[in-house]
């Protein structure tokens, strides 16, 4: 009888990671994207040329919401061990534990020059052999009112049907590019309202409109569009997360 109590409490204390990431609904997953806690704790800056990493702060975000599970309860990471658990982030190698922190918000003030450190690199990364900028230059940031409506029309059903957190490339005037993660989006009576994950403001939730006739989606005081993008990414985490559950 004793073997078996060892035994089970073995097994919880292997299992409850799993059992953490694993508990969630679609709609509770939309919901840890809304939550202030859950966000990255400093904005988009820094870079190549001090254009910022905007595109991988919002990749790095939806990792952290799909493959972190928190122990409050054990003693913060050192920096090595944090840098660690950054890297395992950016590489999306798998579910991590972060000890000493209730919610990413705390754990990423706490160690933000290595997060940003491990963005820049990962921007270079892309850069230089992947060559990623060039999808910057693939958009535009105005279309034809009816090429526009139907690409919104795209973007919402792909965020039907799809896992939350959505990321978009805003295409600007120019070969200007920001991102977006996509965590609500409605119909309204003359288009679509949307709310958004902006790195440049992580800590708010940023709405935006889309009326059908217009050319590009206004923001800020800038026209921008919307394109899909790192889908690969997104089915990447949806199987992580499917084989750490299932196992």
């Amino acid at each position: 009888m004793r073997q078996t109590v060892i035994y089970l409490t073995l097994l919880f204390s292997l299992t409850s990671v799993r059992a953490e990431t694993c508990k969630y609904s679609r709609e509770e997953l939309f919901e840890k994207f809304k939550n202030p806690e859950n966000r990255i704790a400093f904005s988009n800056h820094g870079g190549l040329m001090n254009g910022g990493v905007c595109w991988w702060h919002s990749r790095l975000q939806r990792s952290a919401i799909y493959l972190t599970t928190y122990a409050p309860e054990k003693p913060k990471p050192t920096s090595q061990e944090a840098k660690s658990i950054a890297k395992k982030l950016v590489q999306q190698s798998g579910v991590v534990e972060i000890p000493g922190y209730a919610n990413f918000n705390e754990f990423s003030a706490d160690f933000a020059p290595i997060f940003q450190q491990e963005l820049e690199r990962w921007q270079e990364r892309d850069g230089f052999i992947h060559q990623q900028w060039i999808r910057g230059l693939y958009g535009k940031s105005h279309l034809p009112s009816k090429v526009l409506e139907q690409k919104m029309d795209g973007i919402y059903q792909k965020f039907k049907s799809s896992a939350p957190g959505l990321w978009l490339m805003v295409q600007m005037k120019g070969i200007t590019s920001h991102a977006f993660l996509l965590i609500d989006m409605k119909r309204s009576e003359t288009g679509y309202h949307l709310n958004v994950i902006d790195s440049n403001f992580p800590d708010t939730t940023r709405f935006l409109e889309y009326h059908r006739g217009d050319e590009a989606i206004h923001g800020n005081g800038r026209p921008f569009t919307l394109y899909p993008g790192f889908a690969d990414e997104q089915s990447k985490l949806n199987q992580i997360l499917e084989q750490h559950c299932s196992s």
